[in-house]
């Protein structure tokens, strides 16, 4: 799934025996999650405030041998997620050839995958004052001011880009981005709008459009958004094997309650990644709402196949054999997620209803109980009450 994405970034290329010259590319994205970076003697310290771009240091065009083999060695480790390797190697080939702005820019993209925007800011820096027309640098480092939510630093970096490449959609949608994070949708949405009168046919545009106008949405508002649909739409047209957005595109469908074209969007998504499990548990979710239940096990019951652990699918497996009225099944899979998180109030109360629908009211009671004693919120701690009353008071 996607995540908050900036979409101007860093290439990791070789270095032996030419000139360094970033180009902005989509680095791979992290495949699991990570330990922050360690704190090396060598990473460029974060600035107080941002200091007068000096002026541009040539990058050497000779590159030591000993330090490209030290940065092939931490690209590779960077593609397979070992992150601490790659700042390790990055680091050494810093310290053979410490005039080089690529070398920083790939430890900085390092931190920022590993999520010590301390770090990436730094580099990013040292990146800046090395090489100050350097966007993918800029755009970057906005990203991890805005991690940090230092939101003016963001927009200073964003508008510095786009001042630097005012015809680069993608530095639209990246400030877009900043300036929802901070509330303003209805500004990121003329962001976005700003990327597609560049580029009317830059996917991304539309994608954050449409979660831009799902976020204005109000409350009150029934019906499918058809603006959220076209914008949805557009990016399928354009990206026929984009998951995220058929997922999207399905979710505005269920919030204006058309359950059929829903389907047909979560269906598209399954066909063109069978073992996507968030995609198979939305499905079965679907169908369970829609009544299918037989189409709600077969893909509930392919995820616990995939993922045996899978909360989730045992949950909703278990409401879904509750509303069958086979009642056993139910407590099966509720019994499940509690051997896993014996702190788990929604499925400590759903096995106890359950057990009453088998007439067990001891151990109905038993478990309503023990949800009220290990409830964290008032309303889990009032629902375990509430559930305990009617029980007591039939």
């Amino acid at each position: 799934m996607r995540k908050m994405a900036f979409l101007v970034m860093l290439v990791l290329t070789s270095l032996s025996g030419c000139a360094v010259a970033p180009a902005p590319i989509a680095a791979p994205a992290p495949t699991r999650a990570e330990a922050e970076a360690p704190l090396l003697p060598t990473r460029t310290s974060v600035p107080e405030i941002p200091t007068a771009t000096p002026a541009p240091t040539r990058t050497p065009t000779v590159i030591p041998e000993a330090a490209s083999q030290y940065y092939d060695a931490g690209v590779k480790a960077y593609g397979h997620a070992d992150y601490t390797t790659a700042i390790l190697d990055f680091t050494q080939a810093i310290q053979l050839d410490p005039k080089n702005a690529l070398i920083y820019q790939a430890r900085a993209q390092t931190y920022l995958a590993q999520k010590d925007y301390d770090g990436a800011v730094g580099d990013f820096t040292k990146v800046i004052d090395l090489d100050p027309n350097n966007i993918a640098a800029r755009v970057s480092r906005g990203e991890a001011w805005a991690e940090r939510k230092e939101y003016a630093r963001a927009l200073l970096d964003l508008d510095t880009a786009i001042s630097l490449s005012p015809d680069e959609p993608s530095v639209y949608v990246n400030r877009g981005q900043i300036v929802q994070a901070t509330g303003q949708i209805t500004t990121a949405i003329e962001n976005y709008g700003q990327a597609l009168a560049i580029d009317p046919n830059y996917a991304p545009a539309y994608y954050y459009r449409a979660l831009a106008y799902v976020a204005l949405k109000p409350a009150q508002q029934l019906g499918v958004d058809l603006r959220v649909i076209s914008d949805l739409s557009a990016v399928i047209a354009l990206q026929p094997d984009d998951i995220d957005a058929y997922l999207a595109r399905a979710q505005a469908y269920l919030d204006g309650s058309a359950l059929d074209k829903a389907l047909v969007d979560y269906n598209q998504a399954a066909a063109l990644d069978p073992g996507n499990l968030d995609v198979l548990l939305k499905r079965g979710y679907l169908q369970y709402i829609r009544r299918d239940f037989k189409a709600a096990l077969d893909d509930f019951n392919q995820i616990l196949q995939l993922d045996p652990q899978s909360r989730e699918a045992h949950y909703d497996r278990g409401l879904t054999y509750f509303d069958q009225s086979q009642y056993d099944k139910a407590i099966a899979d509720f019994s499940a997620i509690v051997r896993s998180n014996p702190q788990d109030v929604t499925a400590l109360i759903q096995r106890a209803l359950a057990y009453e629908k088998k007439n067990n009211r001891e151990a109905a009671l038993t478990d309503l109980q023990r949800a009220l004693i290990v409830a964290q919120t008032p309303d889990d701690k009032a629902r375990a009450q509430a559930e305990i009353e009617r029980l007591n008071n039939p």
